[in-house]
């Protein structure tokens, strides 16, 4: 499965590393709105396979037990989404954005916005939908995608020391508590693996 991706390239891209690339290109596909374009059968059976590569079987198995006791997995998905990073009440749980928990009003669109922009910038790549600020967490994990699809392996390390772990380590703490859907909390879970891993 090819996934999507909201970045385009200024210049030829050479040809890839393979595995990290892919890897970040389906977190980033994880932590976007499901949608019937890529939420799929297919789609859940490459969450499986990774679970089951990376032996994390208790996490597999969540995922196993959620699909074969959810009639429409994609609906279920969206409302959960929905609700964790879009539109709860009193408050918005989790907003995916960097900036959010970088800037010291807890505000969309500061200058770690700014400053993620300008990294993407600085390797050739800018952000295709600007109806989304470039800190959004799929857009970092796509960002990282297109690092390692670039072999740029020391900038994808820069990146998620200084732009993307700040943040997301904040991120997961907030969002820990409120995990009832087991999507959300293995796709967390495969997230913070990697990045850790990384460093």
């Amino acid at each position: 499965m090819k996934p999507d991706t909201d970045f385009n390239r200024e210049t030829s891209s050479p040809s890839v590393s393979t595995t990290l690339a892919d890897i970040f290109a389906f977190l980033a596909l994880l932590m976007r709105y499901p949608e019937k374009s890529f939420f799929d059968d297919e789609f859940l059976d490459t969450l499986e396979n990774l679970l089951d590569k990376l032996d994390l079987e208790p996490l597999r198995q969540k995922i196993s037990v959620w699909r074969s006791s959810v009639d429409d997995q994609l609906l279920d998905a969206q409302v959960e989404y929905t609700r964790l990073f879009i539109n709860a009440a009193p408050h918005l749980i989790a907003p995916p954005y960097g900036s959010v928990y970088l800037e010291s009003e807890r505000s969309l669109q500061g200058k770690s916005t700014e400053t993620t922009r300008d990294f993407y910038r600085r390797y050739g790549f800018d952000v295709v939908n600007k109806a989304e600020p470039a800190d959004h967490i799929t857009l970092e994990l796509e960002f990282l995608s297109c690092l390692y699809r670039q072999e740029e392996i020391t900038a994808a390390e820069t990146f998620v020391r200084t732009l993307f772990l700040p943040w997301f380590e904040q991120f997961y703490q907030q969002l820990m508590p409120e995990l009832r859907h087991p999507l959300y909390e293995v796709s967390i879970q495969l997230i913070s693996y990697f990045v850790q891993e990384d460093q």
